[in-house]
């Protein structure tokens, strides 16, 4: 039906003479309307349809042509705007072009749908234009245009100037706010974040109408920097709000606009010196868990930012993005236009993100930037050759920083999951290079772990195995009591060498050899790729001799030996059960360290370094000299020590004193009875076994 009333005015409209000064300077006004017959037929404004063929002016030779479209109970529900003149489709394309989605004007006929978007948010660009060239033809067509336009939008234009007056706006012309290009300010989650507007339209998502915003920002796809598309939603509203009180408003409006440009700049560019791979420090929420949007996690501790790892152990999250280098207009499309993706959820859906914010007030944001010291955050081994393997190298404009990121993908080494970090929050590790020097160790062994550390970290030696990647690793067996410095001593050689700490235990690979081969590898690929030292805590089941009966056990065994063979970072493997070991590891290992138990001048020591790290955090004790005789005569390890005087600590802060041998022989005398009580439960259980 549709096709044969365009054809008909298609007829109308192009029997104008070719020479635009040859055209009527009106606006032709058409109905298309049901006969008595029940055939749509195209008419004269205001006429009555005939049961003849379509009754129209044959005349066609007008600038613009405007029909409606009645259904057959009489009721309008479609208008349309036919641009006849080649110089007003010229002006309109030098305008507008492609910047506006769903409408080109690059196109031989322009057909215009109500309502006139468009138009009304280029009418500026169009008047200017109008006013350069009054007197030629072209001027009048223009003007023609803009009192056509100026009628249609009387009653837009009084409310549209009424509500800027007071800063309000309404649901139904909340579209006139975003005007393709324009820069939008939201938030999620307390951090801001600001959108260039590509599109904006109205759309029931779950029984609710949203104001939808197709905005496109910079994002890292972990080769190169670009632009990426994004949607945020405005929810439906009665009556006004004020601008700065909508989930997402222009970003002209922010009281503090000067103040949110200037750290979203310096957001951005922190954001930029993320590309790459870096160890970081992150306290604060993440985003995390399964499904597109996910759950909050907190996370406290180090963070190993790493886009491109990420991409490559999740292909289905990475965020599409286009050159920076081409015009920004040009933004591929994310999504196949006949087969976009609804609303539904937040978060990716075919390589589109979609976001729906929280309502928060324009003042509801607190900003946190922290650049790292050293531009990067980390000075990784091998960085400068990871860095060069990288496609971010386009520097990024003031105009880009804006448009950044507020979340970034890293991976959270406490937690050994996939999260998104918000930028703000990452901050440049602290490392505790003097740790190692306060490990309790006998000198000879801590210079040997050192020694061996550093010329594994700094070696440019190409001896290898006669089987190429074999035994390039340098694995180091700590066995002795619980409580002696084995796992610190893991622990401070990562601070003392400046590299990512990488924990695991049994528990982590799992029982099943399948699943604990595919959760090893990957964990000893993601410490060569983070040069990453690797703690196996209590690796106790992994080393014990193999038998003839226990062949799940033997299975492990083998694949845990395998692949030892070929891993060349640094791993500790810590141990209480060193007589068990298999005697295949021991040909694997390059040192190994017993830890013995503590003696009286070793506890002393544990007990100095745990109460001058109280007194170095400002709190004043009251431990004298002559106290720590005492303490180190007190049979406890290491990490009883350290409970000891956390424990004993908290006693006198509660109590309003200040720490002193009093609060610890308190506290000692429960461990003491504790250890009493656990010896004589023990004897009890050997003697009726």
């Amino acid at each position: 039906m549709f096709k044969s009333i365009n054809r008909a005015v298609k007829k109308l409209t192009e029997e104008a003479p070719q020479g635009n000064d040859q055209m009527i300077i009106k606006v032709k006004r058409l109905d298309s309307r049901f006969n008595r017959r029940g055939h749509q037929v195209v008419v004269d404004s205001g006429t009555v349809p005939t049961i003849e063929a379509d009754n129209y002016d044959a005349n066609g030779a007008y600038v613009l042509v405007h029909c409606k479209y009645f259904n057959q109970l009489g009721l309008l529900h479609r208008q349309t705007l036919d641009i006849k003149s080649l110089m007003v489709k010229k002006v309109l394309k030098e305008v507008i072009g492609d910047s506006y989605p769903g409408i080109s004007f690059n196109t031989a006929n322009i057909v215009l749908e109500y309502p006139l978007r468009c138009l009304w948010h280029y009418r500026d660009e169009i008047r200017f234009v109008a006013k350069e060239d009054k007197k030629s033809e072209k001027g009048r067509h223009l003007k023609l245009l803009l009192d056509f336009l100026d009628a249609e939008f009387a009653k837009l234009d009084a409310d549209y100037n009424n509500y800027m007056e007071q800063g309000l706006t309404s649901f139904d012309i909340m579209w006139t706010l975003f005007k393709p290009g324009e820069l939008i300010y939201t938030s999620f989650d307390g951090h801001a974040r600001v959108f260039e507007t590509k599109g904006y339209k109205e759309q029931s998502i779950s029984c609710t109408i949203y104001g939808v915003i197709d905005g496109t920002y910079i994002d890292y796809n972990g080769d190169e920097f670009g632009y990426a598309q994004r949607y945020v939603l405005n929810p439906e509203f009665d009556g006004t709000r004020k601008i700065t009180d909508l989930d997402a408003f222009p970003l002209k409006f922010h009281p503090r606009e000067k103040e949110v440009r200037h750290d979203l700049i310096s957001r951005g560019r922190k954001f930029e010196s993320l590309a790459g791979i870096h160890c970081m420090d992150y306290n604060g929420p993440t985003i995390s868990g399964a499904g597109h949007w996910g759950s909050k996690l907190f996370v406290n501790g180090r963070v190993m930012v790493d886009v491109k790892t990420h991409v490559h152990y999740h292909p289905e999250k990475v965020v599409a993005v286009s050159s920076l280098q081409g015009d920004k207009d040009k933004v591929k499309e994310l999504t196949d236009s006949q087969n976009k993706p609804r609303y539904t959820t937040a978060g990716y859906h075919n390589g589109v993100y979609y976001e729906e914010v929280a309502s928060q007030g324009a003042n509801n944001v607190t900003m946190n930037v922290t650049l790292p010291t050293d531009g990067s955050g980390q000075d990784l081994k091998n960085k400068g050759k990871q860095n060069q393997k990288s496609k971010a190298v386009t520097v990024l404009t003031e105009e880009h920083l804006l448009l950044c990121s507020s979340l970034i993908y890293g991976f959270a080494l406490n937690e050994k999951q996939w999260v998104q970090l918000f930028v703000d929050l990452l901050q440049p590790v602290r490392w505790n290079t003097v740790s190692f020097d306060q490990l309790v160790l006998p000198k000879s062994q801590k210079q040997l772990v050192k020694a061996l550390v550093e010329s594994h970290q700094t070696s440019t030696s190409n001896f290898d195995d006669f089987i190429a990647g074999k035994g390039k690793g340098l694995i180091c067996c700590l066995h002795g009591s619980p409580g002696c410095g084995k796992t610190m001593t893991a622990e401070s050689v990562a601070e003392f060498t400046k590299s990512p700490l990488y924990t695991i235990s049994a528990g982590d690979l799992g029982a099943d050899p399948a699943e604990m081969e595919k959760a090893l590898s990957k964990i000893l690929r993601l410490c060569t790729i983070w040069n990453a030292v690797l703690l196996l805590d209590e690796a106790d089941v992994f080393l014990e001799e193999r038998s003839l009966h226990d062949l799940g056990r033997n299975a492990l065994v083998s694949i845990f030996l395998r692949m030892l063979e070929y891993y060349s970072g640094i791993l500790f493997l810590t141990t209480n059960r060193v007589k068990t070991f298999d005697e295949a590891f021991q040909s694997r290992i390059h040192v190994a360290l017993r830890y013995r138990d503590l003696d009286k001048s070793a506890r002393e020591q544990v007990w100095r370094n745990f109460i001058e790290k109280i007194e170095s955090s400002g709190t004043t004790t009251a431990i004298k000299e002559a106290d720590y005789d005492f303490l180190g005569s007190v049979l406890l390890n290491g990490r009883q020590i350290k409970n000891a005087a956390r424990t004993a600590l908290s006693l006198a802060d509660n109590m309003g004193e200040k720490l002193s041998l009093e609060s610890v022989k308190s506290v000692l005398g429960i461990v003491e009875a504790f250890e009493r009580d656990f010896k004589e439960m023990k004897k009890l259980e050997d003697i009726h076994s």
